[in-house]
């Protein structure tokens, strides 16, 4: 598989940046986040990054927003405590599934980050070719950051995914990382596998389970569950492409979403959670 800057396609991205308005430590984020862009914008490869404001637990409609929802007791390794999901990390899902359902019903395709989301300046050009092969291949579901740190779905992708979590109570019992690949998952063996995939040699760009390079292919689930060096020598370099974007942490203002469930060091020095965070001050 050739992937390469050569040729590229002339497309200027949108971008949903999710913000909690009103937050200093949110807005300080976002200010950061933006920034690192910044030389994309000048480009011209990112037209614009637009605020999405943040469902937080203080919204008028959060409650609306969480009854939507089948919350199931998280499974996540990670968690130790209370297996019900914290408020704010309600909230956090709510606007990923809010911008989920936008994806669904818009006909121009756009990304999603987060507030904290930052772009390395070493891998501007592997962003540019990861934005430029997902636009050109027409992948489903590209997920090019940290986590839940900027991604793309069609359309007819987010369409399912949403029908699935609002009208057959598909279970969020993890983080929407988790949720969004198992999402994913489903749409590949109930739809994809009978339709050939939607003629896509690769249906999706995903992390490795390490989360700093980048898999290429049609069942994210060995991406997801697979730790990059035992395969780099079955899958090639080709599968080896690092993930150009990840989550800033500030020392000095840590996060504003309580994992409640995390261990104390997590807790309290999360920027020890992985080893890919952009740690400041």
């Amino acid at each position: 598989m050739e992937i390469t800057l050569r040729n590229m396609l002339k497309y200027s991205m949108k971008i949903y940046q999710i913000v909690m308005k009103g937050d200093e430590r949110s807005e300080a984020y976002a200010e950061i986040s933006r920034k690192s862009f910044q030389p994309l914008i000048e480009e011209g490869v990112i037209e614009e990054i637009i605020p999405f404001e943040a469902i937080t637990p203080s919204s008028p409609c959060f409650e609306e927003h969480v009854n939507r929802y089948n919350w199931s007791p998280s499974l996540m390794t990670m968690d130790t405590g209370d297996k019900d999901h914290s408020p704010t990390e309600k909230a956090g899902m709510c606007s990923h599934w809010e911008l989920m359902r936008m994806a669904a019903n818009s006909k121009e395709r756009f990304w999603v980050i987060e507030h904290d989301t930052v772009l390395l300046e070493e891998h501007i050009d592997t962003f540019k070719m990861l934005v430029d092969y997902t636009v050109r291949n027409e992948i489903l579901y590209s997920n090019i950051g940290l986590f839940m740190g900027m991604y793309s779905l069609d359309r007819i992708t987010a369409e399912f995914m949403y029908n699935l979590l609002i009208n057959y109570s598909f279970p969020i019992n993890c983080g929407p990382y988790c949720t969004l690949q198992r999402l994913f998952r489903t749409y590949t063996t109930d739809v994809l596998s009978k339709q050939n995939y939607r003629n896509r040699i690769h249906t999706a760009i995903h992390p490795w389970k390490c989360c700093t390079k980048l898999g290429f292919g049609r069942h994210i689930g060995e991406y997801y569950n697979t730790y990059q060096q035992k395969v780099d020598s079955i899958f090639g370099d080709a599968n080896s492409i690092p993930v150009p974007t990840t989550q800033v942490i500030s020392k000095s203002m840590c996060v504003t979403q309580d994992h409640h469930s995390y261990k104390g060091t997590y807790q309290d020095q999360p920027w020890t959670r992985h080893e890919y965070f952009k740690v400041i001050d």
